[in-house]
């Protein structure tokens, strides 16, 4: 067996008779906007065969090292798990990783409440499903800005041809405050993106946003809804506990390197 490096952030491990066995990935993204205090983000991710994968582990955490260290800005190293993956969290601790972060699901039950909450004074909520070509374009481009994504216009319209998908906006006569996109998937309804624009942070835009895809999806007679959030990203989990979801289960585990 061996491992082959392909460029600076990627390598294969090879059997004796040359097939490919595992691989491991090491991205740099700077998401300033969902971690404004450690904007520098370096991912690993290897999937592989258990022979071989202690040694991706070790030539992916080498390189993300060095990545880190040339970064002016904070940053920090951390690799995408399954959360029943315990083999390769035992690799990783031996590295200096402890498991500090990952991704939740949080479900709430849908209720027909009135909204409480109050709009910032002059903002508007409009709904649309996304048909406007101009519009598709204008909303694949904040969501890769804000997320250090690269999804092209494929994925937007395979999202808006889910079931009952709709787009919620909040504009303001100047600008866009912020939109999520959602869907239902069986009796529960998904809020499966939530953006808002910078200037219009703290604000209460969020908050309400949720509140209107809750009454939207009591329209559509839907039990219960969930959204998928990054657990350390600031002030995801406190939005979310405060519109009432709780935590269900976690959907990945993402040890971070801590020495």
């Amino acid at each position: 067996m061996k491992i082959r490096r392909l460029n600076e952030d990627k390598y294969i491990a090879l059997d004796d008779d040359g097939r490919e066995i595992g691989r491991s990935t090491v991205k740099y993204k700077r998401l300033d906007r969902i971690f404004p205090d450690c904007p520098g983000q370096i991912s690993i991710h290897v999937t592989a065969d258990e022979e071989c994968r202690d040694l991706l582990y070790g030539a992916a955490v080498t390189r993300a090292r060095v990545l880190l260290g040339r970064q002016t800005e904070n940053t920090r190293v951390y690799a995408k798990l399954a959360p029943e993956d315990r083999p390769a969290m035992e690799i990783l601790s031996c590295m200096g990783f402890a498991p500090q972060d990952g991704i939740a699901r949080m479900v709430r039950r849908v209720t027909d409440e009135k909204i409480s909450l109050q709009a910032p004074p002059n903002c508007t909520i409009v709904r649309d499903t996304l048909e406007d070509d101009g519009e598709k374009l204008r909303c694949l481009k904040r969501y890769n800005e804000c997320f250090g994504a690269d999804r092209d216009i494929n994925w937007l319209e395979e999202l808006a041809s889910y079931e009952n998908f709709r787009r919620i906006l909040m504009v303001s006569p100047n600008d866009l405050c912020g939109e999520l996109m959602v869907w239902s998937s069986g009796d529960t309804g998904v809020i499966g993106v939530i953006q808002t624009a910078r200037r219009w942070r703290r604000r209460g835009v969020a908050s309400y946003l949720m509140e209107d895809a809750r009454k939207y999806f009591a329209s559509l007679g839907l039990d219960s809804e969930s959204m998928d959030v990054w657990m350390k990203a600031p002030g995801s989990m406190p939005l979310a506990r405060k519109a009432g979801f709780e935590k269900r289960e976690t959907l990945a585990v993402y040890p971070v390197l801590v020495k």
